[in-house]
């Protein structure tokens, strides 16, 4: 049996709820659907052929016809407090829905664990490492709540990068890791049909240090998603209409590097395009904040 331990650390309100939609919990389901994501990113920037993918995701993860090869198990209790989930509105008139989240800098054990004579798959290892860079857990999510930093607990998992310690350090490491993961990516002409890190449908960029994350995700609301330019075109950036329901395109997380809290913005442009200038949209909304905050182009654009 393999076994590899982490300790995972909230870095901004985490609005993670379980059976009870009161009470936040941190969940290795969540954490699971998380590392789903990643990898069906990864290994769509490869290949064009959906079995594969459907195959090789499932052998790692589990399907409802085979078990998963890999376990994932969380441990600590979180300590809870009300927070704004849309920060951005503090100071108007409008709501900012305050709600219960897991408060930032507690910590929480992660294991990855396999069956006997089973090896973690280094797909995983890609999946956990781009999660940990770019991702976070939890509703808004995108929206730079939930941001996590994961270190592995031993000093013997050599794959595992360094923090880095600036913007540019950031960089380097992230672009070495997408390099691995992805490997020689197909071509792909078309748009496809979900999320991929492929480095012609995928962008990523860091922007200009805050002092917190709050600040970052005000930032990012009243300057660039809700400036006069992009708020006539807010369903492109995702949804919720009725029974219509579509995640946003653009993962707005934040990290800390160095004594600062920078935000990684990452854009996927994929189907079904419900706007004829779906691309031309997400394309000028990265240029403006890739401007905006003087930033560093990362991986990708189109």
């Amino acid at each position: 049996m393999a076994q590899l331990e982490f300790t995972l650390r909230v870095v901004s309100p985490m609005f993670l709820n379980g059976a009870d939609t009161r009470q936040p919990e941190m969940r290795a389901a969540s954490v699971r659907g998380q590392l789903r994501y990643w990898l069906r990113a990864i290994l769509g920037a490869r290949t064009d052929d959906l079995n594969w993918i459907w195959e090789h995701e499932s052998a790692v993860f589990g399907s409802t016809g085979q078990g998963s090869a890999v376990s994932v198990r969380i441990f600590g209790t979180p300590a809870l407090e009300e927070f704004p989930m849309l920060p951005h509105r503090e100071g108007t008139q409008a709501n900012v829905s305050k709600a219960k989240a897991i408060k930032p800098n507690q910590s929480f054990d992660l294991q990855l664990v396999t069956r006997p004579g089973v090896n973690i798959p280094s797909d995983v290892f890609y999946a956990l490492q781009l999660w940990s860079l770019l991702g976070g857990l939890g509703k808004r999510s995108r929206r730079m709540m939930g941001a996590i930093d994961i270190r592995p607990k031993t000093t013997n998992i050599e794959w595992w990068y360094e923090k880095p310690q600036t913007p540019d350090a950031f960089k380097d490491t992230l672009v070495k890791i997408l390099s691995d993961a992805v490997h020689s990516p197909v071509k792909k002409p078309e748009i496809p049909p979900f999320p991929v890190l492929h480095p012609n449908h995928s962008w990523i960029i860091v922007g200009s240090p805050a002092d917190d994350p709050k600040e970052a995700n005000q930032e990012f609301f009243r300057q660039l998603l809700r400036n006069s330019k992009f708020k006539p075109k807010q369903d492109v950036f995702g949804y919720a209409k009725g029974s219509k329901r579509r995640a946003s395109p653009v993962i707005a997380q934040v990290r800390k590097i160095g004594d600062d809290y920078y935000p990684v913005i990452t854009a996927f442009r994929s189907q079904p395009l419900e706007r004829a200038n779906y691309s031309d949209v997400l394309r000028d909304f990265m240029q403006e904040a890739t401007t905006y905050y003087n930033g560093i182009r990362v991986w990708g654009g189109w």
